[in-house]
């Protein structure tokens, strides 16, 4: 029993002095060992996102050309949509403007063809009564009262003897 009780203080004190050096040994190792595989993953870490930031500045940027030439596809049609609108609108109303110039014109043009021929009717009665107001006066001068073809004798009388 001696033989098992000195063997059994011996494997002890092997074990407790194995522990003690493996405490503290084994204190710094774990440490500097955390410490290493910290910072591994972190550098994974780092470098998994890196890469997935850099993917999806690639796809934002990628995206963002495409929305900017959709907008600007977009843009450049609307500005084209409207500019024809408002040709469209400038070319109607220069039309309406010419046909309502054209109407005005033409009816000016009758207004003034009405009073100038207003304006020689005018003329032509007053012509035509001053006509016949000489005309009334020279033949009732000379003997002619409008109702038989004969001239009367006083004013025959008259005539001769001018004539003479």
């Amino acid at each position: 029993m001696r033989k098992i009780d000195i063997a059994f203080v011996t494997c002890c004190l092997l074990l407790v002095s194995t522990s003690i050096y493996a405490q503290s040994t084994k204190g710094t190792s774990l440490t500097d060992w955390y410490r290493h595989q910290v910072h591994l993953l972190s550098n994974q870490i780092s470098e998994q996102l890196i890469g997935m930031l850099t993917t999806m500045q690639i796809s934002v940027d990628a995206q963002r050309g495409q929305m900017l030439k959709v907008m600007e596809s977009q843009l450049v049609g609307y500005v084209l949509n409207a500019s024809n609108d408002v040709n469209r609108d400038i070319k109607k109303y220069k039309n309406d403007y010419l046909q309502r110039l054209d109407e005005t014109t033409e009816s000016l043009q009758e207004e003034d063809l009405i009073d100038f021929v207003q304006d020689l009717k005018k003329r032509q009665m007053e012509i035509d009564r001053r006509t016949f107001e000489i005309l009334s006066e020279l033949l009732s001068n000379h003997g002619f009262d409008g109702t038989t073809d004969e001239v009367s004798p006083e004013n025959n009388n008259n005539n001769t003897e001018e004539d003479n």
